[in-house]
């Protein structure tokens, strides 16, 4: 099981580019059809059917992510990441996962800041099993004091082993200073404080109001048929009693405009220096979100990215690259969220440097936008990606629930990458324009450690 940090891996992800095939546009691509359908609680059910081998993935998502929290109770929805393998009435504690297990599949499950989801990989076979499990601990969960008590000391030490490391602990001091109202102010971590402070009957309440059939999809990818899915999801959900709509409380939170800079140093230092510069974007339904992803991939996506290339070249005072690495990392959420600019390098009298050399480079292309060799080559590595997305039946499930989650449409993924290639070098210039604004960034430094004494 996993909390999603999209920031653990920051500095590798600098480095890294989506797979990229050849420098012409594709022909159209052949699109696979998902059916959906919902049951009369509400269960949404969304179905694919892949030939390519005899596996099914079953995918429960719940719309309920660190955002739904209680601002005091940080921690609650990964809390259920853990405690949902834990027992319920008919299932003994880890018999979920072991029965799987010994069917030949797979289980996990990852909390973000917009969503929980289980997932499951195994033979097509026993398709109706799964399905089975998982309408079983949608509402019959045990909450045992001792198995929540256990759980949550082993959620704490995850959050101990982040807080050793200084830059997850000054990325989360970047978000609380990037939002503050929203609660994408935290990660799905949780805080150690809240949760020693949340008890049983707290995450009893969290659970009847999100764990829920009319705030869930169940997503199936595989050697199935809808008719298969559509039995048995009506055979084992189709019990579970519709609930009231869940309370939405970040829906009340709307972050305010931000009109000035804000600039922050890490207490303490990190193994090499980072330069984090983000800029609020709009959420992930809105149009711009295109044309900011290409940006981001322009900007920072790989060795041969701007920012990249830039980092590289030698500073004529010390004949030295300026820095080690740089790139972009963009956080699409359900609500606004975020474009990060990264720059990193080893000796703290280099900050400077780099932080102008980034700053020249979003510059530059505000003021001329991309070439179309560099759109073209951004556009073919998001279909390249989407590609290879389709080869596995779990990656398919997964971009099924996130398109649910972050749009509300199940089928959207499959429509965006028509609305990528549509894009223009003016509307990448356009976005730069809108939303690489210095006077609403937010930036925090890490420094690197000290030079030792002479």
């Amino acid at each position: 099981m996993s909390v999603q940090t999209r920031f653990a891996a920051l500095a590798v992800a600098m480095g890294c580019a989506l797979a990229a095939p050849a420098t012409a546009a594709p022909g159209a691509l052949a699109m696979p059809t998902i059916d959906s359908f919902t049951l009369p609680n509400g269960l949404q059910v969304a179905v694919m059917h892949r030939a390519g081998a005899p596996v099914v993935s079953v995918q429960v998502w719940y719309h309920a992510g660190s955002k739904d929290e209680p601002r005091n109770r940080r921690g609650s929805a990964h809390m259920f990441e853990h405690m949902m393998f834990k027992g319920t009435q008919h299932v003994p504690p880890e018999s979920h996962a072991q029965q799987i297990n010994r069917l030949g599949g797979y289980v996990n499950a990852q909390t973000t800041e917009d969503a929980t989801h289980y997932f499951q990989l195994l033979p097509a076979d026993y398709l109706d099993f799964a399905i089975q499990l998982e309408a079983e601990r949608m509402r019959n969960l045990l909450f045992r004091e001792d198995m929540i008590k256990t759980e949550r000391e082993v959620v704490k030490e995850e959050i101990r082993q982040q807080e050793n490391n200084p830059l997850v602990v000054a990325v989360l001091k970047f978000l609380d200073t990037a939002f503050t109202v929203h609660p994408y102010a935290w990660t799905a971590g949780g805080t150690i404080a809240d949760l020693d402070q949340t008890t049983p009957a707290d995450l009893k309440k969290f659970y009847d109001a999100y764990y829920v059939p009319n705030n869930a999809l169940l997503v199936v990818v595989g050697d199935v048929t809808t008719e298969q899915v559509k039995a048995s999801a009506e055979k084992w959900f189709g019990v579970v009693p519709k609930a009231a709509p869940p309370p939405r409380p970040a829906d009340a939170a709307t972050e305010p405009p931000q009109n000035q800079a804000r600039r922050l140093t890490a207490p303490e230092p990190s193994q090499l220096g980072v330069l984090i510069t983000g800029y609020k974007i709009p959420a992930a339904k809105h149009p711009d979100t295109y044309a900011l992803q290409i940006l981001s991939i322009i900007l920072g996506g790989g060795e041969s990215s701007r920012l990249m290339q830039r980092i590289k070249v030698a500073d004529p005072k010390t004949k030295r690259p300026l820095g080690i690495a740089a790139g972009t990392q963009i956080l699409v959420h359900e609500h606004p969220g975020l474009l990060l600019v990264v720059g990193a390098f080893l000796d703290g009298a280099q900050e400077p440097a780099v932080e102008a050399a980034l700053q020249s480079e979003l510059d530059k292309m505000i003021a001329k936008g991309p070439t179309a060799d560099e759109l073209r080559k951004a556009k073919n590595q998001i279909q390249g990606a989407f590609v290879y997305g389709l080869e596995s039946v779990n990656g398919i499930a997964e971009q099924i629930g996130e398109s649910w989650i972050l749009t509300g449409d199940a089928s959207q993924w499959m429509r965006d990458v028509d609305a990528f290639e549509k894009l223009t070098p003016a509307d990448i210039q356009k976005v730069a324009k809108t939303y690489l604004d210095p006077k609403t960034a937010t930036t925090v430094v890490v420094p690197p450690p000290a030079a030792p004494a002479n």
